[in-house]
């Protein structure tokens, strides 16, 4: 079927302006947190640096911290399969992370006594300045 210049044009315009009318809806202003001073293995790491902190459920069900950082931190702190990584918040120690998953996956995954799953939220929030990354499709 042939559609009249007329038409397209004008379909091509309605799209100009939907186009535009998506463009000018501000984005949601991502709320930001007070940090502390994170040091893994004697390598500071900047909040910049840390992709996503978040409290998850550790093999016992206690909260524990599920820390991802960019690639380029995780290579600077380095170690190897079976190396154990001392993590500090503001000079003060809050686990050990084992080293297999940051090599791989840039992970550190740290258990402790963190209280319950808000006080470890609250700490995940002081390493990263914000809250973690939706989990999926509708998370908030």
């Amino acid at each position: 079927m042939m559609f009249p210049k007329r038409t397209i044009a004008a379909l091509g315009f309605a799209l100009l302006l939907a186009g535009s009318a998506i463009a000018a809806v501000p984005a949601k202003p991502v709320k930001t947190y007070p940090t502390g001073a994170f040091v893994v293995a004697d390598h500071k790491v900047a909040p910049v640096d840390v992709m996503d902190a978040r409290a998850i459920p550790d093999m016992t069900g206690k909260p524990s911290l599920m820390i991802t950082l960019s690639p380029t931190a995780a290579a600077a702190i380095g170690g190897k399969a079976g190396d154990k990584l001392p993590c500090t918040l503001d000079g003060n120690a809050i686990g050990i992370s084992p080293a297999d998953a940051l090599a791989t996956d840039h992970v550190l995954a740290i258990s402790g006594d963190f209280g319950d799953y808000d006080a470890t939220a609250a700490l995940a929030r002081r390493i990263s300045g914000r809250d973690p990354l939706p989990d999926a499709e509708g998370d908030e």
